[in-house]
């Protein structure tokens, strides 16, 4: 139940909770994700960016990894202390690592959200994974990736998948945005409802920069 919202947050906009903000959530719980350790987002749109923010509000430092400089300004304003163009997987690495060993959080093993939902995503996270990690696939891809599962092996690392997490654990994700450890709006744009065919031939074309929210009427 919503008793009540801030002034700048909708009831439409609270539509991406149950999604894009949950099932982020959900990861970083399995994750075990708390304030010794660094946290990886590879792909920060709409779920990332949400990730992104909800990693922070634990403690943790992230870093954020996109194909797109605007999506890597948005996670560096709303919670990325490191922020990396996707590209070749031993540059970022070196990257990573670097970043690591200046660090002060010492958590054991990189905690790697994988949320572009890309096969090159999905590799390049694998390709991050180091002693001790935790790897969480949140976005999803219909296409195949190649890996060498022995690595899970070798560094005695973990995989985990989910889609959206318990209704239970919903009030946790709505304080979130409450509290304002979550922002949205940079997120989200609304359309009129009448507008639902273009909008929806936009997210199959990939052209939209912000997860669309189809509304009845605008008050």
């Amino acid at each position: 139940k919503v008793d009540s919202l801030p002034d700048q947050v909708s009831l439409a906009d609270l539509s991406v909770v149950a999604d894009a903000v949950t099932t982020p959530l959900e990861a970083i719980a399995r994750a075990e994700l708390g304030p010794q350790d660094i946290a990886v987002f590879v792909g920060v749109g709409g779920v990332g960016g949400f990730g992104v923010q909800i990693a922070a509000a634990v403690g943790a430092q992230v870093i954020a990894i996109d194909t797109d400089a605007s999506r890597l300004e948005l996670a560096a304003e709303h919670g990325a202390a490191l922020t990396l163009p996707a590209g070749d997987a031993r540059q970022l690495k070196k990257a990573v690592r670097a970043f690591q060993k200046e660090s002060s959080h010492r958590g054991i093993g990189l905690k790697v959200f994988e949320t572009s939902g890309t096969p090159a995503g999905q590799q390049t996270a694998y390709a991050l994974l180091d002693p001790g990690a935790h790897l969480s696939v949140v976005g999803y891809s219909p296409h195949k990736a190649e890996f060498r599962l022995s690595n899970l092996m070798a560094l005695d690392a973990t995989a985990q998948g989910n889609w959206g997490c318990d209704p239970a654990r919903y009030p946790e994700a709505l304080q979130l945005v409450i509290d304002g450890k979550v922002k949205l709006q940079p997120y989200i744009e609304h359309y009129p409802l009448k507008e639902a065919p273009e909008v929806l031939q936009a997210v199959a074309a990939h052209s939209l920069k912000k997860r669309p929210v189809l509304v009845p009427m605008e008050k």
